[in-house]
């Protein structure tokens, strides 16, 4: 690990054919890329033992590409890779890049923007669903096309890429055409997004002009139009599941998910266009809207920075995760909810109503105990709190003035 505890940014893995061994390092073969992040290496990899040797020097050659016009390939087999690229290279993708292993991939993805990332069927130290779910986690605040190659077509497997939050899926055997449709979907919201992205930025500009009333009414009529489509393509979204459409219901999530981060940043900006006219109430609204949005995507580094910001102008303003956690235990999805109380506990850790409904939820998903526990820390933060105090006593049979230390009573807990 470098100084400053950021991991050297690893490239693509090249093939040394005569040697058999892997290299990862910054010449694509085509041309230049230039990385966020400390010095480049090269690094040799024999499976997932990394050995740092001699520091990267930069060769002439051809002029330097952007990453966004790579397309990835993560796959552990060298087989796979070449047929992969070759089928690319025929669509007009010629701009290629390689990992092998999962944890390298989703590590450089955090730091470097990219487009596409194309999943063929294995990689050394993730499971397919675990190497989606982190490459979703490093780029919460923008969207990423992932699509998965594999020849598993279980309902199982398919619906736990779905949920990971792949953006298509081919199944293997595949034809051209096949790879052609997903390749072409993803530069449809890609084209969506740079034209969503144009307006916003735009915003931006009229903001640090001055120009507060002509940004919010652009920025108003993206939120107004993205939100009522995300909603729209996540309902749709959800119907095509349970009418086993995969495909379809893949691109519908896509589309919702797409919106969802464009109105985010809509949200932020018309905060900062508020606040350049003074008007504090409308700019907190705004934030809280941006942080419960960021919430529903697990951003947790966006939440805390807009909630501490919110808490500048009011100490009582709600806690995302919390407002998340809510939500999460209304619609019955009770261990999602425990997870958005653990975030708004890091947030928030002496806010005795977290705990009390962390409770709740626990109650609910049948882990009485771990209720008892969270009671226990709502009630040491505040004695008073009426509703604890009557779920302690159902949890325990006794009050917590008489025996505090009370262990759960099944008989009365149920």
């Amino acid at each position: 690990m470098p100084a400053g505890g950021r991991p050297a940014a690893l490239l693509r893995t090249t093939v040394d054919e005569e040697a058999g061994e892997r290299f990862r390092g910054s010449p694509t073969g085509r041309g230049h890329v230039k990385a966020k992040g400390p010095p480049l290496c090269v690094v040799r990899e024999y499976r997932t033992k990394l050995i740092r040797t001699h520091p990267l020097t930069r060769l002439p050659g051809p002029p330097r590409m952007h990453m966004s016009d790579l397309v990835f390939v993560a796959t552990s087999q060298d087989a796979l890779f070449q047929e992969t690229r070759g089928n690319l290279a025929r669509l007009g993708y010629t701009n290629c890049a390689r990992f092998s292993s999962g944890r390298a991939a989703a590590e450089f993805i955090k730091y470097n923007p990219s487009r596409i990332i194309i999943v063929d069927t294995e990689v050394e130290d993730l499971s397919l669903p675990e190497f989606v779910t982190a490459l979703r986690e490093v780029r919460t605040s923008e969207f990423l096309h992932i699509l998965v190659i594999s020849s598993e077509r279980t309902e199982e497997f398919v619906l736990s890429m779905i949920s990971a939050g792949c953006s298509g899926l081919v199944l293997r055997p595949y034809n051209l055409a096949s790879l052609k449709n997903h390749m072409l979907q993803s530069e449809k919201l890609d084209h969506f997004q740079d034209g969503e992205r144009e307006t916003i930025d735009l915003a931006d500009t009229m903001i640090t002009q001055g120009r507060f009333e002509d940004a919010i009414g652009d920025l108003t009529m993206v939120v107004s139009h993205q939100e009522d489509l995300a909603s729209k393509y996540f309902f749709q979204g959800c119907q095509l599941l349970v009418e086993k459409k995969w495909s379809e219901a893949i691109l519908a999530f896509n589309q919702s998910l797409s919106r969802n981060q464009t109105f985010i940043k809509a949200y932020e900006g018309l905060a900062r266009a508020y606040l350049g006219k003074n008007d504090t109430d409308r700019y907190r609204f705004y934030l809280q809207k941006a942080a419960e949005e960021y919430a529903k995507l697990n951003n947790f580094a966006k939440v805390k920075k807009i909630f501490v910001e919110i808490v500048k102008y009011d100490v009582n303003a709600p806690n995302p995760y919390n407002t998340l956690g809510i939500r999460l235990r209304q619609e019955k999805q009770y261990k999602e909810a425990i997870q958005a109380y653990f975030q708004a506990i890091e947030l928030s850790p002496k806010d005795e109503n977290i705990h009390y409904n962390m409770a709740k939820a626990y109650f609910c998903d049948n882990q009485p105990e771990k209720s008892l526990e969270c009671i226990r820390l709502a009630l040491s933060l505040a004695p008073e709190h009426i509703e604890a105090l009557k779920m302690f006593r159902l949890l325990t049979g006794v009050s917590w003035d008489d025996d505090p230390r009370a262990v759960f009573n099944p008989q009365k807990g149920k």
